[in-house]
């Protein structure tokens, strides 16, 4: 089954053990009119590796809990480059509104819009909050370099501390009430459809901007909520008492939010572009997110020591990038991850090294890099990339 990017796609999972027959899944989906031009992808019959490359669902699915993609390639006009242009410019209200009416009629554990080659989600429809929230950890319980209380290692997890992490997954959803959850959305859409909840990030005339997918799933993961010990529920605010009459003293003035650390970004004029090469420690997949995004405020630090003027021409003309990549099995070719044996085969030559056409996760097309004595590398600079590979120390 060919599938193409920008191709807007209905993201089905059905609860556990749900008995539809075929008519009535077939109604429920809107009728066999409705899906004569659509492509349907019974996920569960795909290599989970497959899953894992297109859109992971484990370990939110349970036991018995099916997934139905039903892929659309005519609903949305792609754009020339997904990984340059953040906005999906397609009114998606309709395509909303069949989602929220599917999901009320048929057994839906959770309903998602998205579309293929993108990172983040434009519409999540549940009928439960905490399913919200679920779907959104899948990030942190899936990073192998995040660990159980959400912070970020330098090195990958071991495998005893990432299936403890997994193992965690279910307690940390215990931690936060269905109004704690709610508490946290801000600069997004929520709305209470009878037995379900919906919530996403389209503009007033339904184009989605997949920045601001990020905010959604940031607020709605929590993360940052997290209890010491998985499970244990978050303490509740107590009310605020009313204040005594006097004078209120002056609030003081917030302290500057300190930046991780890390070396800086070293920045490189490849023909009049501008090319940030990154250390190892200061890339991963959610940089990587940032990059696909366009978000050059979270890659770009202050204590980067990058000029105004070139700030201002990354923000207003974009920036090519390469970074050091730890594990070949990082980067997907035809949705499964790349094995040393077939970079063997694959990989061309190129001056001073290797190089292969790739998938990263979050970001896209990229060219990996093999470059001897000094390790591998992804580029985004598909075109020219042994102008890239000389940037690299």
């Amino acid at each position: 089954m060919a599938l193409q990017l920008d191709s807007l796609v209905t993201d089905l999972m059905f609860q556990a053990n749900a008995a539809i027959d075929q008519k009535t899944l077939i109604e429920g989906l809107g009728g066999e009119t409705a899906l004569e031009s659509k492509q349907l992808l019974d996920v569960d019959r795909l290599d989970p590796r497959a899953e894992m490359e297109l859109s992971p669902s484990m370990p939110f699915r349970h036991r018995g809990e099916r997934r139905l993609m039903i892929i659309d390639d005519k609903a949305v006009t792609p754009r020339e480059d997904p990984a340059v242009d953040p906005v999906i410019k397609t009114d998606l209200r309709p395509a909303k509104e069949a989602l929220i009416k599917t999901s009320q009629t048929l057994p839906i554990r959770l309903g998602r819009l998205f579309v293929l080659g993108s990172w983040g989600d434009a519409v999540l429809v549940a009928r439960n909050v905490k399913d919200l929230r679920a779907i959104c950890l899948l990030p942190w319980a899936l990073d192998p370099q995040v660990d159980v209380d959400g912070k970020r290692r330098q090195t990958p997890l071991s495998q005893k501390e990432f299936e403890a992490k997994l193992l965690a997954y279910e307690k940390r959803l215990d931690e936060l009430d269905e109004q704690q959850i709610l508490a946290r959305l801000s600069g997004v859409n929520f709305e209470r459809r009878g037995e379900v909840v919906v919530v996403d990030v389209l503009e007033a005339d339904g184009t989605w901007d997949q920045r601001k997918s990020m905010l959604m799933e940031q607020q709605l993961a929590a993360v940052d909520q997290f209890s010491m010990l998985p499970g244990a529920p978050a303490a509740k605010k107590e009310p605020a008492k009313p204040a005594a009459k006097a004078a209120p003293a002056p609030a003081p003035k917030p302290e500057p939010k300190p930046e991780p650390k890390g070396p800086p970004l070293t920045v490189q004029d490849v023909d009049g572009k501008v090319m940030i090469v990154f250390p190892a420690e200061r890339f991963d997949l959610d940089v990587a997110a940032a990059l696909g995004k366009r978000d050059w405020d979270q890659v770009v630090r202050r204590t980067d020591n990058v000029p105004g003027m070139l700030r201002d021409k990354i923000q207003r003309e974009g920036a090519s990038w390469i970074a050091p990549l730890e594990f070949l099995s990082e980067v997907f070719i035809d949705g499964k991850p790349l094995s040393k044996a077939q970079f063997e085969k694959d990989a061309r030559a190129i001056d001073g090294g290797r190089a292969l056409d790739v998938h990263f996760p979050r970001f896209g097309d990229v060219v990996l890099l093999e470059i001897p004595g000094k390790g591998r590398f992804v580029t985004s600079l598909t075109d020219r990339a042994e102008r890239a590979a000389k940037l690299v120390h």
